[in-house]
C-alpha cells in the first residue's frame, strides 16, 4: 500500500512538471524584433520595417546589417518590411516568412515615419500600447523622412544593433545633450490625448558619417544615426519640427532637463565660460490683466562652472 502511495505521488509530481513546460518555446525557436519603423504607404496602408537580431552576427562581430524587403547574412542584425493595412496584418505577414516565432520581447524602439506623422498615428501607437508583449517604456522617435531609412541606413557608433544604439542614446546621452526630446510611448500617448498639451517626441535622421568617394549608395556602414531636435504634434498630428535649441528651450519651460553643458559670458568681458547641469525644474505662472494673459516662466538649474 506504502509503495502504491509513492508511486501515485511520483505520478501526480510528473504530470505537473509537464504542464508547466508544454508550450515552452526554446530561444533558438525565437526571433526577437529591436526596431520597427512604420511609414505611410498610400491611402489606408502603412510600410512596416522589422529590425531582427542576428545573434549568429553578434557572436562573429558583424559590421552594419540591411536588408531591403529581406536581408542578413553574418550580420548582426537584419530588416524586413511588409505593405499591410494594419501592423498586426504586417506581423502576421511576417511570422509566416520567418521560420521562428516573432517576439516582441526586445523591442528597444519605435520610429515613425516623416508622412505617417502628417496623416495621424494614434492608430499605430494605440497598438504598441496596448500588444500583451509591448511595454510602456518603450522609446519612440520621429524620423525625418522615411522610418524605413532609420532601420536600413543608420549605423550605430559602438553598439552593433541600430535598435539597442537607440535606446542608449535615449536613456543616457540625453543627459549631457539636451538638444533632442526623449520620450517612451506611453508618456508620448499620454500627451498627444491631454487635452492642451501637444506632444513632442525625439526627431532623428540619417547623416553621412564620411564622404562616401565611392559613388554608390547611401548604406549602413558610411551613415550614422543623429538625433537633433523634436517633432511636435496637435493631437496626433504632426505638425512641425522644433531646431536643437528650441527643443533645449521646451525641455527647459516643461522640466525635463536632466543635465547638458552650455557656454555662457561672464561678468569678465569678452569671457566665456562653461556651464555644467546636473538637473533643471521650471514653473509656470498665468499673469491675467483686464485684456490680456501672459505666462511667466521661472527656471532653476543646479549646475557647476
Amino acid at each position: 500500500m506504502k509503495q502504491r502511495v509513492i508511486a501515485l505521488i511520483l505520478l501526480i509530481f510528473f504530470i505537473i512538471s509537464l504542464s508547466g513546460c508544454w508550450d515552452r518555446v526554446e530561444i533558438d525557436d525565437m526571433a526577437f524584433i529591436s526596431m520597427v519603423g512604420v511609414d505611410s504607404a498610400g491611402p489606408d496602408e502603412l510600410l512596416v520595417s522589422f529590425q531582427f537580431v542576428n545573434p549568429g552576427g553578434m557572436a562573429k562581430g558583424g559590421g552594419g546589417g540591411g536588408g531591403g524587403e529581406g536581408g542578413g547574412g553574418e550580420q548582426p542584425f537584419f530588416v524586413l518590411s511588409v505593405k499591410a493595412r494594419t501592423i498586426p496584418l504586417a506581423l502576421a505577414k511576417i511570422s509566416q516568412e520567418s521560420p521562428h516565432m516573432v517576439r516582441f520581447k526586445q523591442l528597444n524602439a519605435i520610429v515613425l515615419g516623416e508622412e505617417l506623422g502628417r496623416d495621424g498615428v494614434s492608430h499605430v501607437v494605440d497598438f504598441f500600447v496596448r500588444h500583451w508583449e509591448m511595454r510602456r517604456s518603450i522609446w519612440v522617435t520621429m524620423a525625418h523622412g522615411k522610418a524605413q531609412d532609420i532601420l536600413l541606413k543608420g549605423a550605430p557608433v559602438q553598439e552593433k544593433v541600430p535598435g539597442v544604439a537607440v535606446k542608449m542614446q535615449m536613456e543616457t546621452q540625453n543627459r549631457f545633450d539636451p538638444t533632442y526630446y526623449p520620450i517612451m510611448v506611453g508618456d508620448f500617448l499620454t500627451d498627444m490625448t491631454e487635452e492642451g498639451r501637444d506632444a513632442l517626441v525625439a526627431a532623428v535622421s540619417v547623416k553621412p558619417m564620411q564622404e562616401n568617394k565611392s559613388g554608390e549608395g547611401s548604406t549602413a556602414e558610411n551613415n550614422q544615426l543623429v538625433f537633433q531636435g523634436a517633432g511636435v504634434f496637435r493631437g496626433d498630428k504632426l505638425v512641425d519640427y522644433l531646431g536643437p535649441s528650441e527643443t533645449r528651450g521646451a525641455r527647459w519651460v516643461r522640466g525635463k532637463i536632466e543635465g547638458g553643458i552650455y557656454t555662457v559670458p561672464t561678468p569678465s568681458e569678452g569671457e566665456w565660460a562653461s556651464l555644467v547641469t546636473e538637473s533643471g525644474s521650471s514653473q509656470i505662472k498665468p499673469v491675467i490683466t483686464e485684456d490680456n494673459i501672459s505666462f511667466q516662466v521661472e527656471i532653476r538649474d543646479e549646475g557647476y562652472v
